[in-house]
């Protein structure tokens, strides 16, 4: 009689334990079908209940299969969080890398744009004599960074410039690959960049030391002509320019 009673406080404690844990998982982790869960549980109590009064199962053996469903619910939950953690840590990679994306784009357009307006400062400071070779090559990069980190800005798509197209054409034409082309095409846009910054121009007629002599000290570097912001932005477009093409190689 004492092992009845208590086989059947046993059973009573696991019932207990089995729907109260039936109804945290089913808060935790169901939005639409908690009460059809809680339900299940529920009818599964009632069941054995029904079973033990028509001596087809005994409370010792009704707590034991009891015992088993809070062991494989436990084990769910387990894996559940589990899951549940893992996505969030990969949400949250995206998401941190959609934000550095955007950071990267929005140098890249404003660096293009400052290409654009370096590019046409070369060819009316040199009066045509440095257009061809560095004015027009800076215009075009700038023109293109400014499309490729726009369209990414607007559309979050990345986009294959007309500039950048064409060097892909001449390298596949050569033998290579995009990835070829996008190594020049990153290396030309450092290289434009560089001479806008380092060329040396003439001082002003007003401030030069020689009316006709062109001489050394009537020169003075670009990048004195610069402000520090237009510098600053000018060396984080290159870096982050040429921290692609470190990229693109090392998928080579």
């Amino acid at each position: 009689m004492y092992a009845h009673n208590r086989d059947k406080d046993e059973f009573e404690r696991k019932s207990f334990e089995f729907l109260k844990l039936a109804h945290n998982l089913s808060t935790r982790h169901l939005q639409y079908l908690r009460s059809d869960f809680y339900s299940k549980a529920g009818k599964f109590v009632r069941d054995l209940t029904n079973d033990i009064h028509a001596n087809c199962l005994t409370f010792k053996g009704a707590a034991e299969l009891l015992q088993h469903e809070i062991q494989e619910l436990s084990r769910q939950d387990v894996e559940l969080v589990a899951r549940q953690a893992k996505l969030y840590a990969i949400v949250r990679k995206e998401k941190i890398d959609n934000l550095m994306q955007i950071g990267l784009h929005q140098v890249g357009f404003v660096g293009g744009g400052s290409q654009v307006f370096g590019g046409a400062g070369i060819c009316v400071a040199s009066l045509g004599a440095a257009c061809a070779g560095y004015g027009v090559p800076m215009l075009l990069h700038g023109v293109n960074n400014v499309y490729e980190n726009g369209y990414y800005l607007l559309f979050r798509e990345n986009a294959s410039g007309t500039v950048r197209d064409a060097y892909r054409y001449a390298a596949n034409k050569l033998g290579f690959g995009n990835q070829t082309g996008d190594l020049i095409y990153g290396a030309v846009d450092i290289s434009t960049a560089g001479y806008g910054a380092f060329r040396k121009v003439f001082e002003p007629r007003e401030k030069s030391w020689k009316l006709w002599d062109e001489m050394y000290n009537d020169y003075f570097y670009g990048w004195q002509q610069m402000s520090k912001v237009a510098l600053g932005n000018d060396m984080l477009s290159s870096g982050v320019t040429g921290w692609s093409m470190y990229q693109l190689s090392g998928e080579q």
